[in-house]
């Protein structure tokens, strides 16, 4: 998890409510996108210009392997285009990957056709997008002899690379946008190519372009628009990042050039060798309220995508009532409320509980006090575990119906737009991200059970849940799941005939990190930081993970986070 740092700035605090202060983001491991910043080094792959009498087919492998090399013009793999072919040729309009099994390549008349198993794309801006298992992946290559020698005339769009590939030449990075609201930000994860240098600059060019495609209309920015790099490049001189911004800044008022510092601050915070940010427009400082001139990247931590409230506990149910677990494992029980609840959730804030009737057919609503008497929210036919967001809103899945929003008491059905094949039928069990932009879902297809996730877009009073997506091509079962920060859903199930495992996901990479789950477990619960472990609920026990191994906590059922 991404270590939490200290920092204080009153003016950001008074300008910033809402959801400030609430939780979840930070790098965990998972397939072919790997490591965290500055873990570990570049593994450049040589690239070979092309020798005389080469076949169509050894054209196409050595321009492939070319297309890996960390040559960041491409100078090698342009020596097996044609000069039209290597003219109108962009390798940054996105990169198709293809799986460990490899490509087939088949030569045709004056074309080289290539077939093999997609894993997933990159766009231009960076954006990873995992691929169903067993999509296929086909593509051609032209084919022109120049001077006696074969030579690429249509290379595809792009790159098209192995999952190896990527492995050892790219890493991914998150920007930080903010909520909607401007009260918490927000991990947006790309996936950038290594040159070995120049990490500062891609970072902050990408960040000032604004968000990703998918994420963008959930999330927003501070940047003015037309904001840019005077000079693309960001040197770090001692440790500084000297971030040179155009004109443009200067109209931002003081609270969005805080927010905006917020921004650069945590996502320059990624790179090891940077201890500060300085930002000026064509060489002089720009003015920013509460900081200094050279910003600490321990500044800004009112923004915390991770921050969690201290009183936020592990909470279960039990016959005693409803059961308090600290953060030593202490159990204590917190409250009886009345009716009695099953699958319960914990407000961020820690103050409110929803639960479920014994039936799971009712939803309730109560402070979390002893002696509460609930209120009834919604009915329902079967009801999935409540999970709420920083906004107060309480959400839940009515199975066979669909995903139902309470707030303020009235409860309201959310259809999914752009639902690329999910239907509300289809839908299991849902948890919302704890700053409110993204919903993890989990979604029956077939005999399979599988998470996907979902933006959340907010104008004003409107929500939408809009644009479902994969964030994984392992999983073949999924029992549960739950957000363990705001960048890495914890999701409990298996792969085709594997024992349970706790798989974390890394959304928007191919990174995962797998834990060997405990037998029987049916629930998870996960929050960030290394104060909240995560629990599982199986058989009438909850038990907790600690180093890759699981320690009894209590007799108890439906482990929750806050969230």
């Amino acid at each position: 998890m991404r270590i939490v740092r200290t920092g204080v700035l009153v003016a950001l605090a008074l300008a910033l409510t809402a959801c400030a202060g609430v939780p979840s983001s930070g790098p965990i491991q998972q397939g072919p996108v790997v490591a965290p910043a500055g873990e570990d080094q570049l593994i450049a792959r040589i690239a070979n210009p092309p020798t005389a009498g080469m076949t169509p087919e050894q054209v196409v492998r050595g321009f492939q392997e070319a297309t890996a090399s960390p040559d960041a013009k491409y100078q090698i793999a342009r020596m097996y285009l044609t000069p039209a072919a290597s003219a109108a040729w962009d390798p940054s309009s996105g990169v198709l990957i293809y799986d460990s099994s490899g490509l087939t390549l088949t030569s045709g008349t004056s074309t080289v056709d290539a077939a093999g198993r997609a894993s997933g794309t990159i766009g231009s801006t960076g954006e990873y997008s995992v691929a169903a298992p067993g999509t296929p992946l086909s593509t051609s290559y032209g084919m022109q002899r120049i001077d006696g020698e074969w030579r690429i005339s249509a290379p595809p769009d792009g790159l098209v690379l192995g999952a190896a590939d990527i492995e050892r030449g790219y890493r991914s990075y998150d920007l930080y946008f903010f909520a909607r609201d401007f009260s918490v930000l927000v991990p947006t994860p790309v996936t950038v190519p290594l040159s070995g240098s120049g990490l500062a600059t891609l970072l902050v060019r990408t960040l000032v372009g604004g968000p990703t495609p998918w994420i963008a209309p959930a999330v927003t920015t501070a940047f003015p628009e037309g904001t840019r790099l005077t000079v693309e490049s960001v040197p770090v001189v001692d440790g500084i990042a000297q971030v040179d911004l155009t004109p443009e800044v200067l109209r931002a008022d003081d609270t969005t050039r805080q927010k905006l510092s917020a921004q650069l601050v945590w996502t320059l915070r990624q790179l090891p060798d940077v201890t500060a940010v300085q930002i000026t427009v064509n060489g002089q400082p720009l003015p920013v309220p509460g900081v200094a001139s050279v910003q600490p990247i321990s500044s800004w931590s009112i923004v915390d995508p991770d921050a969690l409230s201290t009183l936020a506990l592990g909470h279960a149910v039990d016959k005693r009532g409803i059961l308090a677990i600290g953060t030593d494992s202490a159990v204590s029980v917190a409250v009886k409320i009345k009716p009695d609840l099953v699958l319960p959730g914990v407000s961020l804030d820690s103050g409110r509980v929803a639960g479920l009737s014994a039936d799971r057919r009712s939803l309730y609503e109560a402070r979390l006090v002893d002696g509460a008497v609930a209120a009834r929210r919604y009915t329902g036919t079967a009801l999935s575990r409540p999970s709420w967001d920083c906004t107060g809103a309480i959400w839940v899945v009515d199975r066979g119906v669909g995903l139902v929003m309470v707030k303020d008491g009235k409860a309201t059905k959310m259809p999914i737009v752009e639902a690329q094949g999910v239907t509300d039928a289809s839908l299991v069990a849902a948890s919302v991200s704890r700053d409110g932009t993204r919903i993890a879902l989990l979604v029956a297809r077939g005999t399979r059970v599988e998470p996907l996730l979902a933006r959340i877009e907010r104008s004003g009073d409107s929500v939408r849940v809009a644009s479902p997506r994969r964030v994984d091509s392992v999983l073949t079962e999924a029992l549960d799941l739950a957000w363990a920060d705001a960048g890495t859903l914890a999701v409990l199930g298996s792969s085709g005939a594997s024992s349970l495992e706790v798989l974390l996901l890394d959304v928007g990479t191919s990174r995962l990190r797998r834990i060997a789950a405990r037998s029987g477990s049916v629930t998870i619960a996960a929050a960030p930081g290394a104060d909240h472990p995560i629990l599982v609920g199986a058989g009438a026990s909850i038990y907790r993970n600690a180093s890759s191994s699981w320690t009894r906590v209590t007799d108890g059922l439906f482990p929750v986070y806050p969230g």
